[in-house]
């Protein structure tokens, strides 16, 4: 990554091709930050939610696959209200009013919920207190469990749409496009999302799904407002005199068991942005989380 344009998201994902940081991955100096507020800060979640974790410091896991295009966007504008905009805690780095966006594409085959998809519109990238973030400004998922479990669990503020990954391709046969995206102003309609040529997210066959996903990324997540935090930034420590709302913070666990660059040319448009024509696809990826642990 060079300087604050580059997108956070893509920077943490391509990392995991080069599988060199192990399970064992422990940035000290970060995680005795967030230890220090952790004791008074973890939650545990609600009962009826299924813990299906593989480690018992990350009681939540979900594996499937993904698609992330970055894109070039606008800032949200103030002198629209319906925009969504992070809290005024969050900083948006831009470069002449825009910054770096862009689509996020996930098919779960496992959750705590069982199967379903998630598209997240990515807003921006963020700074708070010094660290590096990427920030969403709508997260949709398929199924009303998905939404109620991210809510309740983890404050995620997610959003029930019609989700459909086409699985044929485009007339491009090694590309993925959005055929239909969100409209992110509209939060009284429920959306309709096409995502086409989906099958170039399935990399892998049988026999390798069934291998074991490695990498073990480590990320920091704040759920409620939607975003990934850089592990490569130390996170500063928060102090008493801290002001600003404090934003519940979770460790997640990154692995893939396969990654590829395809090319994913797109008009721009006001929806996507102008789209970069470069994504990126991970096949049997592993997400773990943990609970809160700490704050940002």
């Amino acid at each position: 990554m060079s300087g604050s344009y580059f997108n956070v998201l893509l920077l943490l994902l391509i990392a995991l091709a080069s599988f060199g940081i192990s399970s064992g991955f422990s940035p000290g100096t970060i995680l005795r930050q967030l230890s220090s507020n952790a004791g008074s800060s973890k939650q545990s979640a609600p009962e009826k939610w299924n813990e299906n974790g593989r480690d018992e410091e990350y009681p939540w896991c979900f594996t499937g696959r993904l698609w992330f295009r970055p894109a070039i966007v606008r800032i949200p504008s103030d002198s629209n209200p319906s925009a969504p905009r992070p809290p005024p805690s969050v900083s948006i780095l831009n470069l002449f009013g825009f910054t770096i966006g862009g689509t996020v594409a996930l098919e779960y085959d496992t959750s705590p919920v069982g199967p379903y998809k998630e598209y997240v519109t990515m807003g921006a990238v963020v700074s708070k207190r010094g660290a590096l973030g990427q920030w969403g400004s709508r997260l949709y998922v398929s199924t009303q469990v998905a939404e109620d479990v991210c809510k309740d669990v983890w404050g995620v503020p997610a959003i029930v749409a019609n989700i459909n990954f086409v699985e044929e391709e485009t007339d491009d046969e090694q590309s993925l496009s959005v055929e239909a995206a969100p409209d992110k102003y509209d939060t009284s309609t429920k959306q309709r999302i096409n995502v086409r040529g989906w099958s170039n997210t399935r990399v892998l066959n049988e026999d390798e799904l069934e291998e074991k996903p490695i990498g073990s990324l480590p990320v920091f997540w704040t759920p409620t407002i939607k975003a990934l935090w850089a592990p490569f930034v130390p996170l500063p420590a928060r102090s008493d005199n801290d002001e600003d709302d404090a934003l519940p913070l979770h460790r997640l666990r990154l692995s893939a068991s396969a990654l590829r660059l395809k090319l994913c040319t797109q008009s721009p448009s006001e929806k996507l942005g102008i789209p970069i024509g470069i994504g990126l696809v991970v096949d049997n990826v592993l997400i773990e989380i943990s609970r809160q642990h700490g704050e940002l």
